[in-house]
């Protein structure tokens, strides 16, 4: 070889040839694969507008509400908003105000966009690397240079199960950011009622006052008439006082109560200025059956989805471990130049398994596998269970509310009017009096809490089985219509 330098040298020949010769051409065949690369790269785009729709067609499902938050959309979701608490709020726009403003989903909904970039990248080869090295001679030898261009070919047996495995862990996400959207719901029906419950309180603790007030003025009357003492009239002032205090603090209880809910819809300014139309006056005629609910439950609950795609994934990562037994196989082209000759052939990269054979991330896999198995079982029992409870928590709001409404509520009116008459007829002491009206008052208030959890285990009912109350009585056997 020196000797063929020195030929060359001797004619004037430098390291190169004039033209470029064979190794610019090969160079320029490595550099346009290297663009071929590049552009094959450059077709990949994360649009995640698919699953957000999926997204917002499983929280539907789970709510009977078909608006939801887009990114980019904040105008649009402004002036929506406006229009629902023009005319006064509903609990169920109360529901639609939270699935298009409510910070959390919103900001939950961006980790499908983060997902739905991994299931790309999760498709895309590496990059390929391309090396080159100049040797200068020392003495009077002629400049090598060299080029290597080489790919990690193993990544075409890696690439199906990775892509299946972040597929996965996307319809994971998807499941998940649904499920906590529609918890975020469940949380602001009851708000709403809670609001509702507070404003009747306030109503309550006002005719409470009243009907304090109005013993109040008797009892001074029959002073006056002296069928009574001060310290009757003093006791009767005490109790007008204390349905004052009772008044105050139903109108602060209001406001929390308000604001709190101003906070799950994500609205600013005076939660006063929050205009509730649902009353809590009835109690529901309608029932639904317990085993059929439990059933719904299993087959529509957003988690246990979600959890039996986490098998999934973690089934796919199993099997994407055991591939990596080989990470890197690189191979390409590699080109050589010395003196005026190219040399041209393939190149080969391997790493060898020697004391690295993956079986430690092999067994985290199958352990991973293995808990999110348990995992799921563990939440279908908790799924069951949870239905149970809301279904208990629901028929006993029910019949005691319709207890206080239908037997309670009359005996303590009817209590009060004949005390009443009796004191003013004098053939009754004030103590019997004040005790029925004190009575009476106690479960008015009471009976407003009753109705507060018949509205509140109503939702907590449909969280429970995943789906909105029409389906609960539907899957029941009864009507759809609330």
């Amino acid at each position: 070889m020196r000797a063929k330098e020195q030929e060359l040298r001797g004619h004037g020949m430098g390291p190169w040839p004039q033209d470029g010769g064979g190794t610019k051409r090969a160079s320029r065949r490595l550099l346009a694969c290297a663009s071929v690369g590049l552009a094959l790269s450059g077709c990949a785009t994360v649009d995640p507008t698919e699953d957000y729709d999926w997204a917002q067609r499983e929280v539907a499902s789970a709510t009977g509400e078909d608006g939801f938050y887009r990114p980019g959309e904040e105008e649009l979701i402004a002036e929506r908003v406006d229009e629902l608490l023009a005319d006064g709020l509903t609990a169920q726009e109360s529901v639609q105000i939270c699935l298009l403003n409510n910070g959390e989903i919103q900001t939950l909904l961006f980790e499908i966009g983060v997902r739905k970039a991994d299931v790309v990248q999760a498709g895309l080869l590496s990059n390929p690397l391309l090396a080159g090295a100049v040797r200068l001679p020392l003495g009077s030898g002629s400049t090598t240079t060299e080029l290597r261009l080489v790919q990690n070919l193993i990544e075409l047996w890696h690439i199906h199960p990775r892509k299946r495995l972040a597929q996965s862990q996307l319809e994971q996400t998807v499941l998940e950011v649904a499920h906590s959207s529609a918890n975020l719901v469940a949380q602001t029906k009851p708000a709403y009622f809670s609001a509702t419950s507070a404003a009747a309180s306030l109503a309550a603790a006002r005719e409470n006052r009243d009907t304090a007030g109005a013993f109040l003025e008797l009892t001074r009357e029959r002073q006056a008439a002296g069928a009574a003492t001060q310290v009757d009239v003093n006791a009767a002032h005490s109790e007008s006082l204390e349905q004052q205090a009772h008044v105050r603090d139903a109108v602060y209880a209001e406001f929390e109560a308000k604001r709190k809910l101003a906070l799950m819809l994500g609205i600013a300014g005076r939660p006063r200025d929050l205009e509730l139309l649902d009353a809590l006056t009835e109690v529901p005629e309608w029932s639904i059956d317990l085993e059929r609910l439990v059933d719904l439950a299993r087959a529509s609950r957003l988690d246990l989805k979600a959890a039996a795609k986490n098998v999934d994934a973690t089934w796919s990562a199993l099997a994407l471990e055991k591939r990596y037994l080989f990470r890197n196989v690189r191979a390409g082209i590699s080109a050589e130049g010395e003196g005026g000759d190219v040399q041209l052939g393939p190149a080969v990269v391997l790493e060898v398994p020697i004391f690295d054979q993956n079986q430690a991330q092999i067994s985290k896999a199958e352990f991973r596998h293995a808990q999110a198995q348990r995992r799921h079982v563990a939440l279908e029992i908790l799924v069951d269970q949870q239905v149970r409870g809301a279904f208990e928590q629901f028929t006993l709001a029910v019949d005691t509310a319709r207890l206080y409404e239908d037997e309670l509520l009359p005996l303590r009116r009817s209590s009060l009017e004949l005390a009443r008459e009796s004191f003013a007829e004098g053939k009754t002491g004030f103590l019997s009096v004040l005790e029925a009206q004190s009575r009476l008052l106690r479960s008015r208030r009471e009976y407003v809490n009753r109705l507060e959890a018949v509205a509140i285990s109503v939702p907590a009912l449909e969280a429970a089985c995943g789906r909105p109350l029409p389906a609960l009585r539907a899957a029941s056997g009864g009507p759809q219509d609330d």
